[in-house]
């Protein structure tokens, strides 16, 4: 069964980063039809040759720890502290979010190290529901 657009019934971050299918939702971008490029967000032109040619993308929910840091600040919508970082996708795309599954942090969390991505809710909007985004954890087995 091909992907559909994500669901209206649920408020994500940006509606074209996902797509729903009967395994669950998942990050999506854009390929380059001439010289093969995956971008994340998904772009109109190809930002290595411009073309215009490009068709959606699912992405790996796999990849590997890059960097990581823990925020003892807050942001509205996000209770301190957490721990964000870079994920190296298989796609050469770096994905930058909040990590979790991690206490504690500065034993578990190693460069290099297999993590996955699940889909979620990240934050909450002013009328205090859910607003659905990717977050990163270790990938079982790892620790």
């Amino acid at each position: 069964m091909p992907a559909k657009e994500a669901s209206p019934k649920k408020k994500y971050i940006d509606d074209r980063w996902f797509r729903e299918s009967e395994g669950g939702v998942f990050l999506v971008g854009t390929k380059c039809g001439d010289c093969g490029r995956i971008s994340f967000p998904a772009k109109e032109v190809c930002p290595d040759c411009f073309s215009g040619e490009l068709e959606t993308e699912p992405l790996s929910m796999r990849g590997k720890l890059h960097t990581y840091t823990r925020s003892d600040m807050g942001v509205p919508g996000i209770e301190a502290p957490y721990v964000f970082g870079f994920i190296d996708l298989p796609e050469k795309i770096k994905l930058f979010g909040m990590i979790t599954d991690c206490d504690p942090w500065d034993e578990v969390l190693k460069i290099g190290m297999d993590m996955e991505i699940y889909i979620t809710a990240v934050r909450k909007d002013q009328a205090g529901g859910e607003i659905v985004g990717y977050k990163f954890k270790p990938l079982r087995g790892d620790r």
